[in-house]
């Protein structure tokens, strides 16, 4: 049946009421037992004294258990991220995540999890940080930076290269001429299969594909000309 920890304990585990978790200030327990005084978040209680005292823990330290300031169970997470080595709270080391356990091959650095990536390793070949991990390649819809990270490209694109507004392919319904995606090609080409613009053929301005002519230059010279005078009659330039 179960059994009431000790009133020093906030969570205990057994087979004894006083095998604590976690002690009613939110320190951690000292081989499993909290001291007497409940001491607030970030101090401990220092027995050594003849009355009653609870010290302020080392400032590295979130919570610690004594006999010593920097005797830390706990370690503050942030902008300066430490690791617990032994007792101690130090800033991680290269290869090294808050859990103290190695980062995954690929990583560099890592927070976390071991591989939840925040740089990517140098190597032979150069790995690309996306989303938390590193790529050889950056996924479609995205392209490589120099700094080494994969950037949305233009939402016109499907891929892009170098900057993300200069498009390798294109999302559906536009069409690649130059570099950029449209949504229409512009005089003298028509859209391909291909999802690109190809050159009308030869003297034609309006086509739909390399064999068929709609409007061809000289038709298309005359119809402005044609507008030129009526507007010119008309007084409309």
């Amino acid at each position: 049946r179960c059994q009431p920890c000790h009133g020093s304990c906030q969570t205990c585990h057994g087979p004894r009421s006083t095998d604590c978790e976690l002690c009613l200030g939110g320190n951690r327990p000292l081989r499993g037992q909290c001291p007497l005084v409940n001491c607030p978040l970030g101090q401990y209680f220092d027995g050594k004294r003849k009355y009653v005292d609870c010290r302020r823990c080392d400032a590295s330290c979130k919570t610690c258990f004594g006999p010593q300031a920097l005797d830390c169970s706990s370690c503050f997470k942030g902008a300066n991220i430490y690791c617990l080595h032994k007792t101690l709270c130090n800033t991680c080391v290269t290869g090294y995540f808050l859990d103290q356990d190695n980062c995954s091959p690929n990583c560099e650095t890592c927070v976390d999890t071991s591989d939840n990536c925040i740089s990517c390793s140098k190597g032979s070949y150069k790995l690309f940080l996306h989303q938390g991990q590193c790529w050889s390649n950056c996924p479609e819809g995205f392209f490589e930076t120099a700094e080494g990270s994969c950037e949305a490209c233009d939402s016109s694109c499907r891929t892009c290269d170098g900057i993300k507004s200069q498009c390798l392919s294109c999302a559906d319904g536009h069409y690649l001429e130059s570099g950029m995606c449209r949504l229409n090609c512009s005089l003298r080409t028509y859209p391909a299969d291909d999802g690109t613009c190809r050159r009308c053929p030869p003297h034609c301005d309006v086509c739909s594909d390399d064999r068929t002519c709609f409007m061809p230059v000289l038709l298309s010279c005359y119809i402005v000309l044609f507008i030129y005078r009526c507007m010119k009659t008309c007084n409309l330039i």
